[in-house]
């Protein structure tokens, strides 16, 4: 097998958007975007269909393309693909690509129509683990879930980062992208096209959480308010009978940090289009004063959070970021911040 230091290999084809655009976009001055989604040429290998790019040592970004065309705009999920080039060695033997770091090999068939087990493997050095595109990953110590609303004992949840197999596969290639400017849109990728992040880290959880803030950006600690009880119930409350029901907490010694105003804050029933749990319009039957209403849980010293559902209004707007905008363009206008 012939290798070698990696150099300036290959020609990097974004889908139709201004790359340069996206390194820093300001959608207001209030509201900057920074972005660094380009790798560093030097830790980009490209070959016909097929695209690697090395993030770090144990995180690989693979990419398959028909038609030879990849995707360099940051995707919901990852902004920061522009990190500093691991070392890494390349090389090609029998119509077989190989690429080695400190802690990963890969082995990839260069004729391959598209990612398959035969095709695609991953060995982590470290323990002799290998991974073949498609394994299941049993192991995986599971992470989140959208809601638990109606859930009544033990409920599914999606794969998580971290797994006991020592590795995991994170599929982004349906995400959306930001456009140069700062909108989110469809990729138009070409139909079988393929972007996966392989991290390979064997037990070491805190690489795996450490290398992925390096690509997704660092999560911000939650405030100190946030750590407190919360208080939520869905139900109809007036604006009376929800204050009275927070001074029998404060009479009976129960902190809380959170009075959650469910659904019915606002209207429900229109009569158009957007009857339902949607809109900004206050319930002035239940809440006739809502500034004071909010006035009044500061005062006993607790952070009002309003639920807002937004659904069937959207479908009276051309587009969900249309909507945005204009909320957004009249609160630069007024110069006065949103209460929620």
């Amino acid at each position: 097998m012939v290798s070698g230091l990696v150099g300036n290999v290959g020609i990097i084809v974004a889908f139709k958007t201004n790359i340069q655009g996206l390194k820093m976009m300001k959608y207001t001055e209030s509201f900057p975007i920074q972005f660094a989604p380009v790798a560093h040429v030097d830790a980009v290998i490209k070959r016909s269909q097929f695209r690697v790019t090395v993030l770090t040592s144990r995180l690989l970004r693979l990419e398959f393309s028909p038609t030879g065309e990849f995707e360099d705009r940051p995707s919901q999920a990852l902004w920061y693909r522009e990190q500093p080039v691991p070392k890494f060695e390349v090389g090609e033997e029998n119509g077989r690509f190989y690429l080695n770091t400190n802690h990963l090999q890969l082995n990839y068939q260069l004729d391959a129509p598209q990612f398959t087990p035969e095709a695609l493997n991953i060995a982590l050095t470290e323990n002799n683990t290998v991974w073949h595109y498609g394994d299941a990953n049993p192991l995986n110590l599971q992470g989140t879930t959208r809601t638990l609303d109606r859930a009544d004992g033990a409920i599914d949840l999606e794969e998580g980062l971290l797994s006991r197999s020592g590795w995991v596969v994170y599929d982004d290639s349906k995400r959306l992208v930001f456009d140069e400017t700062g909108w989110l849109t469809n990729r138009n990728a070409p139909a079988g096209y393929q972007d996966l992040y392989f991290f390979g880290y064997g037990t070491d959880y805190k690489v795996c959480l450490s290398d992925f803030a390096k690509v997704a950006g660092p999560a911000p600690m939650v405030p100190r308010w946030s750590l407190g009880n919360w208080w939520s119930r869905y139900w109809a409350y007036a604006e009376d009978e929800l204050l009275d029901l927070m001074d029998e907490f404060i009479a009976h010694e129960v902190p809380l940090s959170v009075c959650i105003v469910d659904m019915d804050w606002h209207l429900t029933n229109t009569g158009n289009d957007s009857t339902g749990w949607t809109g900004y319009t206050w319930n002035r039957d239940l809440f006739p004063d809502p500034k004071a209403f909010i006035a009044k849980l500061h005062q006993r010293n607790l952070k009002p959070r309003p639920i807002f559902i937004l659904q069937k209004a959207f479908t009276t707007m051309r587009s969900r970021m249309q909507l945005w905008h204009n909320i957004w363009t009249l609160i630069q206008k007024t110069k006065r911040p949103s209460h929620f």
